[in-house]
């Protein structure tokens, strides 16, 4: 039985007809005749019979129209909700992430956009750690953060084509007299002033836990939410005074500036970049279908 032959059968019976039900549900009239049969045949009982002109229920036919039109009713109720949402010509994803982390994810969301021209994604920057916590409580659906993962009510999920993460180097002006080392040890930026990224990014909590365990208190300067900042702080700053901890995989957007990215010796993980979500939460269609597409497709060169 589907929902299709029980409304096949409540036009029967409220028509009285096969001829009259089979004009108004535009088919055949031995398109009714078999689907009843087939009805029938599998509940395994007669739901209705003729006598003269009208078709007529039985006590099971009775039984069948009454629940079944209550069925029928709050199914198609569903199927309009379900399509008024599907067709909604503006829709809005709101995501979490920041300038550091979303370019390594923006080809795939150029792409689902290409793909999806009706939805309109909205980045709310701010650090790793903050989307977490937004997506973890609630407030957001969907996140593209750093590791690690600090809250355990959150499921990570990568790409399954592309591996995305960033390395931490130390930046200074080209003209720094630690500029030209091939590498650096944390432990000889003791003296440096540091410019740094808030607490609520990754890369905070990486330069303090550096700084400890080599055994100095970091002289933290200018701290901001905005790594274009944190470089025009360093650009700006005494050639030999100040340096910051950032993303290797920024230097090509910074290769015409006057800036040095120096590698570190300490062994420093690289940091995975993910989407994250909220475990147990069901999601809206087109956070799903965005967490879909960004982590089943790949990059198109």
């Amino acid at each position: 039985m589907d929902i299709r032959q029980v409304k096949y059968f409540i036009e029967i019976i409220n028509s009285q007809s096969y001829s009259l039900a089979a004009k108004n549900l535009f088919v055949t009239q031995p398109t009714l005749s078999w689907n009843m049969t087939k009805l029938q045949n599998d509940l395994g009982t007669k739901l209705l019979y003729q006598v003269g002109n009208k078709v007529l229920p039985t006590s099971a036919g009775e039984l069948l129209y009454e629940k079944g039109s209550s069925i029928v009713q709050d199914f198609d109720q569903l199927e309009a909700t379900l399509l008024n949402q599907a067709y909604r010509e503006d829709e809005e994803l709101v995501i979490g992430s920041n300038a550091v982390i979303s370019p390594f994810f923006m080809p795939l969301i150029e792409q689902f956009m290409t793909e999806y021209p009706h939805i309109s994604l909205h980045i709310v920057e701010e650090g790793s750690i903050k989307t977490q916590k937004k997506v973890s409580e609630g407030d957001l659906e969907i996140g593209i953060v750093s590791y690690p993962i600090n809250f355990p009510n959150l499921s990570v999920e990568k790409n399954m084509f592309h591996s995305f993460h960033y390395d931490a180097y130390v930046v200074m002006r080209s003209d720094h007299s630690l500029a030209k080392e091939k590498s650096l040890k944390f432990s000889e930026l003791k003296e440096q002033a540091f410019v740094s990224m808030s607490k609520d990014f990754v890369l905070y909590h990486v330069l303090q836990d550096l700084a400890e365990e080599s055994g100095f208190r970091p002289n933290v300067r200018f701290i901001s939410n905005n790594h274009e900042v944190v470089l025009q702080t360093i650009l700006n700053s005494q050639a030999d005074q100040t340096v910051a901890l950032m993303p290797i995989q920024l230097q090509d957007e910074y290769r015409n500036e006057n800036l040095t990215w120096v590698k570190l010796d300490n062994k420093v993980k690289k940091f995975d970049i993910v989407v994250i979500h909220e475990k147990n939460r069901t999601l809206s269609p087109i956070a799903a279908q965005f967490l879909e597409f960004v982590t089943s497709h790949k990059i198109k060169k």
